[in-house]
């Protein structure tokens, strides 16, 4: 008796040959469909994370999410639909660059003002730009 692989084979034993050949086709075809259905569920796991995200940043972008220290003028005025240059004039601050990435509160800090006065400001210019002069607010 001599063992080669998964297989066994015998003095005279043809047919335990082809049903160890079967039992290696059938274990490689087993593999395969393994590793196929792995990789579909990956595909499928990557698409739906991908799809999460989407949804959630669509929300960020369609959301009116309240104004906080760490974001910057053209951030709000962007998820706000309000031009960058309305913010900037309601809080008096001329842009430093021609995309001034300062946060609020380091615009607070460098004005000596509170954080709190400057969103107040920037509200109140949004919620005029949100609302047309004798219209209906948007």
């Amino acid at each position: 008796m001599t063992a080669k692989g998964w297989c066994q084979f015998f003095d005279g034993a043809e047919r335990l040959y082809l049903d160890c050949e079967h039992s290696i086709v059938r274990a490689t075809w087993q593999r395969a469909l393994a590793i196929g259905l792995l990789f579909v569920l990956a595909i499928t796991g990557t698409f739906v994370f991908a799809s999460r995200v989407g949804h959630r940043l669509r929300q960020i972008r369609s959301a009116d999410e309240p104004i906080r220290p760490w974001m910057s003028i053209p951030f709000i005025a962007h998820t706000h639909h309000v031009p960058a240059s309305v913010l900037f004039h309601a809080i008096g601050v001329h842009p430093q660059q021609p995309r001034d990435r300062r946060s609020l509160r380091h615009i607070a800090r460098d004005l000596n003002r509170p954080v709190p006065e400057l969103i107040a400001e920037l509200q109140r210019a949004i919620d005029t730009a949100a609302q047309p002069p004798g219209g209906h607010p948007r």
